[in-house]
């Protein structure tokens, strides 16, 4: 079974950090542009953890706290991961309405096969992470996985005015463990 990740509650007025849980995230961007004008397309997460490094979170959140700093501070966006509900994940209905918005006809898959979900489950798949968190006795979020596939970034400065939607921050040791998995994750080496 996966590691019970442990939380802390942190109030609205504390800087944003690597770790910490957002709820209804929404992520857009520009779909398509031409004289008329731009069309954006919006997802909301349901849930969502910011990935990028502490130092560089807490700098960008104290430049827009404080408005002042050093330019080699500046980061312009913060890189997460979309948390999903593991069922949801595993019969891919957390895709459906990214399908219908880019209108593109799905083929109704299972985004695990044979051993995947034990695999998985066991927090030992390479592109999943499985999350349980839990802060003291009282669970906040179960049977949820992290796909390290869907990475975003999100303005700084949108973050920091969604505070009050930070569901929790995780303690160090399992921000690292997730942060050091995602890395893996990317430096894969892709096989034909």
């Amino acid at each position: 079974m996966a590691t019970i990740s442990k939380v802390i509650y942190t109030s609205e007025d504390t800087v944003i950090c690597q770790g910490d849980i957002f709820k209804n995230v929404k992520y857009c961007f520009i779909d398509s542009e031409d004289e008329n004008g731009v069309d954006f397309i919006e997802y909301i997460f349901p849930y969502a953890i910011i990935i990028s490094q502490a130092c560089d979170v807490v700098a960008m959140g104290e430049l827009l706290v404080s408005c002042q700093g050093k330019a080699t501070k500046f980061m312009p966006s913060i890189l997460m991961c979309p948390i999903y509900d593991e069922q949801t994940a595993k019969s891919t209905e957390h895709l459906i309405n990214v399908f219908e918005m880019e209108n593109i006809d799905m083929q109704r898959d299972n985004l695990f096969f044979s051993d995947d979900i034990k695999v998985a489950r066991n927090d030992w798949h390479y592109r999943f992470h499985k999350l349980t968190l839990q802060q003291s006795e009282k669970v906040v979020l179960d049977n949820s996985l992290i796909d390290f596939k869907h990475y975003f970034t999100i303005p700084a400065k949108y973050l920091m005015n969604q505070r009050k939607n930070r569901l929790c921050t995780m303690e160090s040791l399992f921000t690292e463990q997730i942060t050091l998995k995602f890395c893996t994750y990317l430096s894969r080496v892709a096989i034909p």
